[in-house]
């Protein structure tokens, strides 16, 4: 199974391409990247913060590693790796860059389905996260994959470097994905349907609203164009309260919850939830 690390990588200052050389990312101006001993760069530089610690926390992440490993979410990985599939190039080297991979518990399952569907195809991964201890979390889980602490908004790619881009349940920035993708490149967009932990949402609000996904006329302004698009739903079974307690940290409800509905929470002893996700695919261009 070849592997890469992928070498089409931009300063986050300039856009100049960056390159290698021993643990630091040099530019052609002057500006250096420390690789860390994780093995991850860091590309977010201060002026591109918007708080000292950004993204996910250390306690987010963990509780979503936990959850993830558990196995919860498979049938999502495994759709996902369908739907990257669908729409790589047949070549013998592909590039697919995660914006927003957290933990890179996803992208680290596309590897090994795609590594397993063609050993002679050469994989060359990227996972990007605005939250250092997710990247830090990542860099453990596969070692052949280059994760990058960056923002969405300015991804420290050499434009047209990609062939596929992958956004979950993250923060597309159709702009700067059209500059990093190659003409006729895809995203693969997932993101929760109306029903999705439908029962969870129950329980800690006093009204909740079944929410299509977002609108895509900012893709469409882009240059983007709907492909396809396919439902995942599932149950999980009666979750445990261990596992509860994880998703409400990994996701936006635990906080956003009034103290009356993050008590019902508290209460529970189990839950079968509903799982839905919508799969959009869309291509840059008339690919």
């Amino acid at each position: 199974m070849p592997t890469r690390t992928f070498h089409q990588l931009a300063c986050p200052l300039d856009g100049l391409p960056l390159t290698r050389h021993d643990r630091q990312l040099l530019c052609p101006d002057g500006h250096s990247f420390d690789i860390a001993r994780q093995g991850y760069a860091n590309l977010l530089p201060v002026q591109h913060k918007k708080s000292r610690h950004p993204g996910d926390s250390q306690a987010m992440v963990e509780a979503r590693v936990a959850f993830l490993d558990s196995g919860a979410y498979a049938p999502i990985a495994e759709q996902l790796a369908q739907s990257a599939a669908a729409v790589l190039p047949a070549q013998d080297e592909v590039c697919v860059l995660d914006a927003g991979c957290g933990d890179g518990y996803y992208l680290d399952r596309l590897f090994q389905q795609l590594a397993a569907a063609d050993p002679q195809q050469t994989l060359n991964l990227v996972g990007l996260d605005i939250a250092k201890p997710a990247i830090i979390a990542a860099c453990r889980r596969n070692k052949a994959i280059t994760w990058l602490v960056g923002t969405n908004v300015r991804p420290p790619l050499l434009p047209a470097s990609v062939d596929l881009v992958l956004c979950l349940f993250g923060f597309p920035s159709w702009e700067a994905f059209a500059g990093v993708l190659r003409p006729g490149g895809h995203i693969v967009l997932v993101e929760s349907g109306p029903a999705h932990l439908i029962e969870l949402r129950e329980v800690i609000y006093p009204e909740v609203r079944r929410s299509p996904p977002p609108a895509l006329d900012k893709a469409e302004a882009a240059g983007f164009r709907l492909v396809d698009t396919q439902t995942l739903t599932f149950r999980t079974g009666p979750m445990p309260r261990e596992q509860l307690d994880r998703l409400l940290v990994m996701t936006p409800h635990l906080y956003r919850a009034s103290h009356e509905g993050k008590a019902a929470a508290e209460a529970l002893d189990t839950l079968d939830l509903t799982v839905e996700v919508v799969f959009r695919t869309l291509v840059l261009g008339d690919g």
